[in-house]
């Protein structure tokens, strides 16, 4: 359960405190996050030909392709989505 070789590591953030001469788990580090907590995100929402985008506040740190919780600071509406590659979040219907 843990990492055997640094290389492996490298470029990914650590999630948890790291101490000397410890294993690195596979849940001890991961992407590093594109989203911070507090920061103003584009919310895009995209359905058939139609396109929506709007600003909203980011409720959790998040890397590419994870879920990310959203204030729209347009409604005060808390919205979920998927942190995009260009750290816009992808809000879709559910």
């Amino acid at each position: 359960g843990s990492y055997s070789d640094p290389l492996q590591v490298i470029g990914k953030e650590a999630r948890v405190a790291l101490y000397p001469g410890r294993p690195i788990g596979f849940d001890d580090v991961g992407p590093p996050a594109l989203v911070d907590r507090n920061q103003i995100v584009p919310l895009v929402f995209k359905q058939g030909g139609l396109s929506i985008t709007a600003e909203g506040r980011s409720l959790s740190r998040a890397a590419a392709g994870e879920i990310v919780r959203v204030m729209n600071l347009s409604s005060r509406t808390t919205v979920s989505g998927i942190v995009l590659a260009n750290g816009s979040i992808q809000v879709s219907k559910y």
